[in-house]
Formats: structure tokens, C-alpha cells, sequence
């Protein structure tokens, strides 16, 4: 008759019965993160959202300061009408008053494409071809520039554009704004 050792047969059962998961704790687990995940990635496209309103928030406040200094030093107190214009170089600057990415009008940059036009209703103060930097097109009494989302509910909600003022406007539908402020309300 063989003896073992009562205390060596608990160990040949507890190793075997400790090799891995079960198949049901694995699906557990699996559920769990799916939970999570689905918790979590509402709130990640939310802040991804008012991040990119706050870039195209804060990009617009740019261009008027670039307008402002376009308007002292070339324009004879107008204003550009596109971003191209803007990104033109006076003769002997170093630099344009607006720089990448904002250079071009339908520029996108943070989910938000960018457009800059001439404000209804406003005059020619000074010919193309009189201003400092050979702008394309006239320089105007007013403008308008506007920022919206390339993708509404995913990369924004909501539009926005400022005026020759300053002024900030927003839509609440993240459709484009035109030059006449169309379904706009002042953004506070």
C-alpha cells in the first residue's frame, strides 16, 4: 500500500486547477471594457468638439488683429477680402499678417474650415493694385470671417465668424455664416 503525504496530493490538485481563465470569466471582462469604452467615448468626441471651438474661436480673433494691421499699413483703412490676400507679404516684411494654416480661404484646421469675404454691404476703399502688397482683390470698408465644421456632430456644432468690429457671431446649426451674418447670434 503506497502513502502519500496529505499535504503533496493538495498540491498536484491546486496546480492543475489554477493552468487559466475561464472562457466565462473572459467574456466578463470583455463586457466590462465594452461598458467602459461606451461610457467613455461620448465624453472623448465632446471634448474633442469644444476643442475644436475653441481653435476656431480663438483663429478668428487672429484674423482681425492680422485685418487690423492689413488695414493700417496697406489697405488705407480697408480690408482684405480673402486670406490670400492677407498672406501676401508688404514689400520689405519679413512676414504676411497672417501666417500657415490660415493662407488660404476653405482652409481646414482642427475640423474647421475657414472663409473670409467682404461684409454685405460694404464699399471699395482702395483698388487691388494700390495696396501695399498687390492684393487680388479690393480693399473693402468691411468684412466678414467665418469658421465651420467640415463635419457637424463630429468634429463641431457649432459656427462662428467675427466682423470688422470684433464681434463674434455663432450658429447654432454648424452651418456656413455668410456676409450678411445670416441666423446668427452675438457669441458670448
Amino acid at each position: 500500500m503506497t502513502r502519500h503525504a496529505p499535504h503533496s496530493f493538495a498540491r498536484a490538485t491546486r496546480a492543475t486547477s489554477q493552468q487559466g481563465f475561464t472562457l466565462i470569466e473572459l467574456l466578463i471582462v470583455v463586457a466590462m471594457i465594452a461598458v467602459l469604452a461606451t461610457i467613455a467615448f461620448p465624453i472623448l468626441l465632446r471634448a474633442r468638439i469644444t476643442s475644436n471651438e475653441g481653435v476656431a474661436v480663438a483663429s478668428l480673433r487672429t484674423i482681425h488683429s492680422a485685418q487690423a494691421a492689413y488695414a493700417a499699413t496697406c489697405g488705407s483703412g480697408g480690408y482684405a477680402q480673402t486670406l490670400e490676400d492677407l498672406a501676401k507679404k508688404p514689400p520689405g516684411a519679413v512676414v504676411a499678417f497672417i501666417q500657415e494654416p490660415y493662407i488660404t480661404n476653405g482652409v481646414l484646421m482642427n475640423g474647421y474650415l475657414a472663409n473670409m469675404m467682404a461684409a454685405d454691404g460694404a464699399n471699395t476703399m482702395l483698388d487691388a493694385g494700390d495696396t501695399c502688397n498687390n492684393s487680388d482683390d479690393d480693399a473693402v470698408t468691411g468684412f466678414v470671417a467665418e469658421r465651420h465644421p467640415r463635419s457637424v456632430g463630429e468634429t463641431g456644432v457649432r459656427s462662428f465668424a467675427i466682423d470688422t468690429q470684433g464681434t463674434l457671431y455663432m450658429r447654432q446649426d454648424g452651418d456656413a455664416i455668410d456676409d450678411a451674418l445670416s441666423g446668427t447670434q452675438v457669441y458670448q
